[in-house]
């Protein structure tokens, strides 16, 4: 049984090698769609690239502590490139001829005028165009201020308990101690270990598992094609079980998916950059991915009576699966019954796998969930379709 099997699956598999049809569809269109959404769509360092323009006309420790502070901590974060400049003239023609997004200038007196209480300003030069850059600005120099005024309010503060004004040096050294002091309250970002894909690993992998149910259809269909065509019933005149062709259209497809699947994952490591994570757990996702396909595909595809109701079935349904799982774009900032509908496609899972690969520590105990719950699809929806792939091929 299992050898004729094989020798089914072997015949099925080469006329499909051979269909440009499905080198397209499982092949050269996810990854084509993968490479213009990561180039359209970057993540990581390219997705965040911001110019900002800084001007010291000022000089003193108090300016230059802010770019040696605020400015240079998102400098080195990656989050902006600062560039220096002689002038304000200088800056502001930068912003206008587009070389930085915006500019922030500390003008002379700056310091003198902080250190005596006075309103101390800061501008921000930035054209309508500055965007997400300009937003940046106005928060670290709005950052900035608020931390001078937390100095002076300190000052002030100690000048009052001793009953009386001080010399100026004494100022000047009460400032001096209050901006070392460290706040008593403060807000910390505590990092966790990143748990999202980049854009080309996301893409790639959610355009491998929506054209992997238009790939896992194509075994069921040649039922129908091979009944239509009349050789389904002198395969069934021969001493061959109608189980054993049902299990070598299984084979088929599963090695067509594993094949088209395997093509995908080395293609756009090798040629996108995509970062799949641990080979053995995503082995793990691609044969219970490929296994979901093929029993949801079954299940659609044995309801149908022609090729062609089949097909429009079989599209219309991983359509609707890959936009609720999320595959073209995110739903958390949908309403939350969306994000609970994510739960019933296999694609999600796929793509939670994916996340979970993601961590640099990850191992295959980390995508047991998402396996577990699409073998579950595979299990139940399989069992339906095999069910009515027997009907199918004793129907006269």
């Amino acid at each position: 049984m299992i050898r004729s099997a094989l020798i089914i699956a072997r015949k099925d598999l080469r006329e499909r090698i051979r269909d440009r049809t499905v080198l397209i569809l499982g092949v050269v269109a996810p990854f084509a769609l993968a490479a213009i959404f990561s180039l359209l769509l970057p993540s990581g360092d390219d997705a965040l690239d911001l110019g900002v323009g800084f001007v010291d006309a000022d000089g003193t420790e108090i300016s230059q502590a802010f770019r040696s502070g605020a400015l240079a901590g998102v400098e080195r974060a990656g989050i902006v490139e600062v560039t220096e400049y002689g002038s304000t003239d200088a800056a502001r023609a930068a912003v206008d001829d587009g070389e930085v997004g915006s500019a922030i200038v500390i003008p002379s007196g700056f310091g003198a005028a902080a250190q005596a209480g006075d309103a101390a300003r800061i501008e921000v030069i930035a054209n309508v165009s500055g965007g997400i850059s300009a937003e940046v600005a106005r928060a670290l120099a709005a950052g900035y201020a608020a931390e001078l005024e937390a100095v002076q309010l300190s000052v002030a503060t100690a000048i009052q308990l001793a009953g009386g004004e001080p010399p100026p040096p004494a100022v000047e050294g009460l400032a001096h101690r209050a901006s070392e002091i460290e706040v008593p309250i403060r807000l910390e970002d505590q990092a966790t270990q990143e748990r999202a894909v980049g854009a080309t690993t996301f893409y790639a992998a959610s355009m491998a598992i929506f054209f992997l149910f238009f790939t896992a259809q194509f075994g069921v269909l040649s039922l129908l094609a091979e009944r239509r065509r009349g050789t389904l019933p002198r395969l069934l005149a021969a001493p061959i079980r109608p189980a054993t062709i049902i299990l070598g259209k299984a084979f088929g497809t599963f090695g067509l998916g594993i094949l088209a699947m395997t093509v995908l994952v080395v293609a756009s490591t090798l040629m996108l950059g995509a970062e799949w994570g641990n080979p053995v757990g995503v082995a793990l996702l691609v044969v219970s991915g490929v296994l979901a396909a093929m029993g949801i595909t079954a299940m659609i595809t044995t309801l149908a009576r022609t090729e062609e109701q089949a097909g429009g079935w079989n599209g219309i349904v991983a359509v609707t699966l890959a936009i609720l799982g999320g595959t073209f774009f995110p739903l958390s900032q949908g309403p939350e019954i969306l994000s609970r509908l994510t739960l019933i496609t296999p694609h999600a899972w796929f793509l939670r796998g994916m996340d979970d690969l993601s961590v640099p520590t990850a191992s295959p105990l980390d995508v047991l969930p998402s396996v577990l719950v699409l073998l579950g699809f595979a299990v139940v929806t399989g069992a339906i379709g095999l069910l009515r792939a027997g009907s199918l091929v004793v129907r006269r």
